[in-house]
């Protein structure tokens, strides 16, 4: 009776885990669907909007971004990145943010320096657009993106230097040693939103590096040979072969590009065009430099009208721009415009580069002088003239509020002022220039009058 009990128990027992051990092999297992039936995410935020922003606003909040989950029909980790491009068909997208969660939050300050990261200049209105991309972390599943919105806006910019207000070539290859930076100037000249730099210059066998402001805090360097990427305190650039080289850098991903030229030698170097004495039908010939031979200047009566340099008499070989009174001419560039007046022209026939002037004189020291200096009315503070051009000095000055004028050989004899600020064109004995307090990068052209003060 007790065996028949037992075994009876015993069957149910191998009867339901013969049942659950069925149960556990059907358990259903979650199956993603076919990509039509997921749901993309979407944006809670209005389509569009408009803002300007300003530095007082800078830490305030600009705007919130929310948006719906992504569903794939069952559940999976996904990740949200919030991205940005100029195009609205996101060609070259920026991601802005990576978050698990549905939202993210942006100050004046960040949206306005990401939208100035695209390129896009300061105090313009500019539109960009806006989407949300979800990935699912660690599967190859499908990625789904959000409609877009778009945001118009008028940035600003506390510098107007952009990533710097001045980067220099130095080293024992270069004009200026490893003691003075040999300036270059941005490619695009339109907008303080590039990073590309340029610069046409002889160099020695030798060697140089790339560095910001004046100051070793921030330089590239690298052991490639005619082009590389700079690094951060990286090695020096090899100068194999003396010669003239146009230099190409770029401050942003510390690329750059170092090539050789044939700096041709030419026998006459003349000016030509309807505001010159003779006209487009014949040259006014530039005397050339006993030190260097592609050095060309002359003093010369203009009308008002058009100018060209061209060599040799002939068309072949010719150089304009369309930027006065001083400029980089370009091979067949346009006509140079000009107002009548007795100027000494200088032309480079390597690099381009012209000075249409009204003082010839280069002088031994240039600085700045008046209230809002270190040295007030009473005392200069010297610029730093350019190892390869005596007219262009530079240097990097704090100043307070008030005013400013530049001057030559610390005597008031030979001074230039204007009332333009930032920028201008000093004339002799002219007002003085008024300025805010900061730091800035100063330039000046001493045979142009023109001058940069930039922060």
């Amino acid at each position: 009776m007790q065996f028949n009990r037992l075994f009876s128990i015993l069957t149910l027992l191998t009867g339901m885990a013969l049942i659950f051990s069925g149960c556990e092999d059907e358990t259903p297992v979650p199956v993603l669907g076919n990509s039509s039936t997921f749901s993309v995410p979407a944006f809670d935020n209005s389509a569009t909007g408009t803002k300007v922003f300003t530095p007082e606003t800078a830490t305030s909040e600009f705007e919130n971004f929310t948006w719906s989950k992504a569903d794939y029909g069952i559940s999976l980790p996904v990740n949200y990145i919030l991205e940005m491009d100029t195009s609205g068909t996101f060609t070259n997208p920026e991601s802005l943010a990576n978050t698990a969660g549905t939202s993210t939050s942006f100050t004046v300050e960040d949206f306005n320096d990401a939208v100035l990261a695209f390129g896009k200049p300061a105090f313009t209105e500019s539109t960009v657009n806006l989407r949300v991309k979800a990935v699912v972390s660690g599967a190859d599943v499908e990625i789904l993106y959000s409609a877009p919105i778009t945001r118009t806006i008028t940035t600003y910019r506390l510098s107007n230097c952009g990533n710097y207000c001045a980067i220099g070539l130095i080293g024992d290859a270069s004009a200026g040693g490893w003691g003075t930076d040999t300036d270059m100037v941005l490619a695009d000249p339109t907008g303080v939103d590039k990073y590309t730099w340029t610069l046409t210059t002889f160099l020695n066998v030798g060697s140089v590096k790339f560095r910001a402001d004046d100051d070793w805090a921030v330089n590239w360097g690298a052991a490639d040979f005619p082009a590389g990427t700079g690094i951060q305190d990286g090695a020096n650039i090899p100068i194999a072969t003396a010669g003239y080289y146009k230099i190409v850098f770029d401050d942003k991903t510390g690329n750059y590009t170092v090539t050789a030229l044939a700096g041709d030698v030419y026998t006459t170097i003349g000016v030509i065009g309807d505001a010159t004495p003779g006209g487009w039908g014949a040259d006014t010939d530039l005397t050339q430099d006993a030190n260097n031979v592609h050095i060309w200047s002359g003093t010369v009566t203009l009308t008002d009208g058009e100018i060209k340099f061209r060599a040799e008499n002939d068309w072949a070989v010719n150089w304009g721009s369309d930027t006065y009174p001083s400029g980089y001419g370009i091979g067949n560039g346009p006509n140079i415009p000009v107002m009548a007046g007795t100027y000494t022209l200088y032309f480079n026939d390597v690099s381009g580069q012209y000075f249409i002037m009204n003082n010839a004189t280069p002088f031994t020291t240039i600085g700045v002088i008046g209230d809002a200096t270190p040295g007030g009315w009473g005392d200069d503070t010297d610029l730093i003239q350019d190892p390869t051009n005596p007219y262009l000095w530079s240097g990097f000055v704090t100043l307070g509020d008030g005013e400013i004028k530049f001057r030559a050989e610390n005597d008031w004899a030979d001074n230039w002022g204007a009332s333009d600020f930032p920028k201008g064109k000093g004339i002799q004995n002219g007002p003085n220039i008024p300025v805010k307090g900061g730091k800035y990068f100063i330039s000046f052209n001493s045979g142009t009058g023109e001058y940069n003060i930039l922060n």
